[in-house]
């Protein structure tokens, strides 16, 4: 009779694989991954803040070549700038290629969303992103974009944004921005300036100040205060902006950048730009003997770098004569 009630071992085991898999039941429902609950039709939509990005103050755009940091030179944001870059070297902005940055964002289809959390941000490269952009716009809000991995299959990309929980599979951005370098990105020509924003111009010789321009009022005046010719003033601004590079220095090794911050201590001229954005100042030395282990160098050819002189620009001389220029020349 005992027997009757005694379970076998098959029937034992029976009973174990069923509350093993009642209890993987229950983990998987309380643990699962969930897809965020949202509005269906949010899946569709833009995650980018384009009414945010219309009004720039800077740019920063990191990817395998390195970290380009961009500034408008518009007081008010406006993306038709100019545009220097500040980082890694001094440089104008190629015209347009901000407002393709936001028009590239503003065309983007979203296919899925994905929670935010280590598995998916690992799985979609997230945390070793192909392209990161970081805008900050009039208001001082700072607005981080990261693009992940492009998938072959399906053609599709991973993006996440700063202040947002989720990761949007899209359609690849128009703009190949994760393989964008110095020369897609910069014009030969070596400064943005916007006549509009500039409060005060100052340039310097080695002998000391050579010219002041003062925005007063409303008009331009000398350091003198005598005022001069706005036509002219304007037609002085163009010139400068048309200075141009004959060659970018990039990734120099120490001797090399050695040679050039000693190119640079003695400067043959400086030149300071203030506008309401604040002080922003180049130094320019002319390049005696070749560079260590280069051949880029001409006669009467000069460096002009930013005041941290972090990087260098090569200047034949003829594009210098603008720097001449005398209170006398604008009246």
């Amino acid at each position: 009779m005992k027997s009757i009630f005694r379970p076998s071992l098959s029937t034992g085991l029976v009973v174990f694989f069923f509350f093993i898999l009642i209890f993987l039941g229950l983990f998987a429902e309380v643990f699962e991954s969930q897809t965020p609950e949202v509005d269906i039709a949010q899946i569709y939509a833009n995650p980018a803040p384009i009414s945010e990005l219309k009004l720039l103050k800077s740019l920063k755009l990191t990817n395998k070549h390195g970290t380009f940091l961009f500034e408008n030179t518009d007081t008010d944001g406006d993306l038709t700038g100019p545009w220097q870059m500040l980082e890694p070297q001094a440089l104008k902005l190629k015209g347009n290629v901000v407002s393709r940055i936001i028009d590239a964002l503003s065309a983007i289809r979203v296919r899925n969303f994905y929670r935010l959390e280590p598995i998916n941000v690992t799985s979609f490269s997230l945390d070793n992103p192909t392209l990161t952009l970081n805008f900050t716009n009039s208001l001082d809000k700072n607005i981080e974009i990261k693009m992940g991995l492009v998938n072959p299959i399906d053609n599709s990309a991973y993006l996440s944004l700063s202040g947002q929980d989720q990761i949007y599979q899209i359609d690849p951005i128009e703009m190949a921005l994760e393989s964008y370098d110095l020369a897609q990105l910069v014009e030969s020509k070596v400064l943005a300036l916007n006549s509009e924003s500039l409060q005060s111009v100052e340039i310097y010789s080695e002998e000391g100040l050579r010219l002041k321009l003062i925005r007063k009022e409303g008009l331009w005046v000398d350091q003198n205060a005598v005022q001069l010719s706005e036509t002219k003033v304007k037609k002085f601004f163009e010139k400068i902006e048309e200075i141009k590079s004959s060659s970018i220095l990039d990734k120099l090794n120490n001797e090399q950048k050695a040679f050039m911050e000693e190119t640079l201590s003695l400067p043959a001229w400086s030149l300071k730009l203030i506008t309401g954005q604040g002080v922003r100042t180049y130094v320019i030395g002319r390049v005696k003997g070749e560079i260590p282990s280069m051949n880029v160098v001409k006669s009467d050819t000069y460096a002009l770098s930013s005041d941290e002189k972090q990087s260098f620009v090569l200047i034949e001389k003829e594009e210098l004569k603008i720097l001449n220029t005398k209170s006398t020349d604008l009246k």
